[in-house]
């Protein structure tokens, strides 16, 4: 079982995963230009002492030696510019198994393969059937087309 804690601190976003099976914390920090003892393993600690409150509850009797946890930061993922966290992050929850050499197979520097994602994410989000704005957002991008190329 994992559970995951996305954490912002104002301007880049971290994630923690409460990794119960191999009884560690998986942190996922893919900008790395600060410290992590100083800055993220504090922002870390808030996210644990919540997901401690959470878990509790949903846990309910189960008992979870929190004190035998380990951290386990993910330091060798870094993005290629400084935009990408929260797509990492969301990268990180689709394809995080808790096996750290089987998620580094996976190639994550790429900036097409970011790009693709990003694009991938928008067209879910404006195409899903929930989307009340989809139909007026796809005529307006549909206009936009055909303005485009009579412009060229």
């Amino acid at each position: 079982m994992q559970w995951f804690f996305p954490y912002c601190d104002g301007e880049h976003y971290i994630m923690i995963c409460v990794n119960i099976k191999n009884t560690r914390f998986d942190v996922l920090d893919s900008l790395r230009y600060k410290d992590f003892e100083k800055t993220y393993k504090p922002m870390a600690e808030r996210v644990f002492n919540y997901a401690i409150n959470y878990m509790s509850v949903y846990c309910g009797n189960r008992q979870i030696p929190w004190e035998k946890f380990d951290w386990f930061n993910l330091g060798k993922i870094t993005q290629p510019d400084k935009l990408s966290c929260g797509l990492y992050i969301i990268r990180w929850m689709r394809h995080w198994e808790g096996k750290y050499k089987t998620f580094m197979q996976s190639d994550w520097k790429r900036v097409d393969l970011i790009n693709e994602d990003r694009e991938c994410i928008m067209l879910d989000i404006i195409l899903d059937k929930e989307n009340l704005e989809r139909d007026r957002i796809m005529k307006a991008a549909t206009k936009y087309c055909a303005m485009k190329n009579q412009g060229k």
